[in-house]
C-alpha cells in the first residue's frame, strides 16, 4: 500500500558520520575508536529502555565515550568530551539525500525525521546539512522516553500523524530500526549504505534501495 508518511532515520541514513568518526579517532589516537564507541552508545541506550530508565542520547554518548577512553588509556574532561562529540552537529548529507527528498516532496509525501537524538540537536543537524526544509515533522524519542527500536517509538509516530501502519513507511540504514518498525507493522525500506547489512534472523524489509531516489519507483 502506498504510504502517506515516510519516516526517515537520520544518522547514517541521511547523514554521513565520517567527520565524527575522524574526530573521535583523532582524540583517542586509534582508528578503531569510533567503531568501539558507537555500538556501545546504541547498546546502553537500549539498556536504559529495557531497565525503565532514561538519560538523553547526548548524556549516554558522553558516558560511553568516557568508558571507552579508559580502554584506550586516555583521559578527558567533561568539557573536552562535549567538544569532541559536538561534531555530530556538523555532518554532511549523503549525495543522494537532497535530490531524493526533493523528489518525494514533489510527489506530496509527508516526510518525517525521527531520531534517538535530542530534538534541538536533530534540528541543528538537519539545518547544517541543508535538508531541514524538506521535513514536515521533526521528532525525537525524547517525546516518549524510550529508545528505538522499541515498538512504542514507531507507534508514537503513527499516533501523532493519525495514520495506520500500512499508511507509513520507515526508511533506515540500520537493521535494528527496520526490525523495530516491522514490530509496529509499519512498512519498511532498508537503505543500503556502505557497510550496512540486514540481520538474517529478522523479517525482511518490504523494500531495499541503494539511493533515496529509488524509493518512489518501489512504492508507486
Amino acid at each position: 500500500m502506498k504510504p502517506e508518511i515516510i519516516i526517515f532515520d537520520v544518522n547514517e541514513t541521511l547523514l554521513n558520520l565520517i567527520p565524527l568518526k575522524e574526530e573521535i579517532n583523532a582524540a583517542l589516537e586509534n582508528e578503531m575508536g569510533f567503531d568501539v564507541w558507537f555500538p556501545k552508545l546504541l547498546h546502553f541506550s537500549l539498556v536504559e529502555t529495557v531497565t525503565g530508565n532514561f538519560s538523553s542520547f547526548s548524556e549516554i554518548a558522553a558516558a560511553t565515550f568516557k568508558m571507552i577512553s579508559i580502554k584506550f588509556e586516555k583521559e578527558f574532561s567533561d568539557t573536552e568530551i562535549k567538544n569532541i562529540l559536538e561534531e555530530i552537529m556538523k555532518l554532511p548529507p549523503y549525495p543522494d539525500v537532497k535530490p531524493g527528498l526533493e523528489q518525494l516532496k514533489s510527489h506530496d509525501f509527508k516526510l518525517i525525521a525521527f531520531s534517538n537524538g535530542r530534538t534541538d540537536i536533530l534540528k541543528t543537524q538537519l539545518q547544517f546539512a541543508g535538508i531541514l526544509s524538506y521535513f514536515d515533522g521533526i521528532h525525537s524519542i525524547e517525546e516518549i522516553k524510550k529508545y528505538k527500536p522499541h515498538p512504542d517509538c514507531y507507534k508514537h509516530i503513527l499516533k501523532t500523524y493519525k495514520v495506520t501502519p500500512k499508511k507509513a513507511m520507515m526508511v533506515a540504514a540500520h537493521p535494528w530500526d527496520i526490525m523495530g518498525a516491522k514490530s509496529a507493522k509499519i512498512q519498511t525500506c532498508f537503505l543500503n549504505r556502505p557497510g550496512k547489512v540486514l540481520y538474517d534472523l529478522a523479517e525482511k524489509p518490504d523494500f531495499q534501495v541503494s539511493e533515496i531516489k529509488e524509493i518512489l519507483a518501489k512504492i508507486n
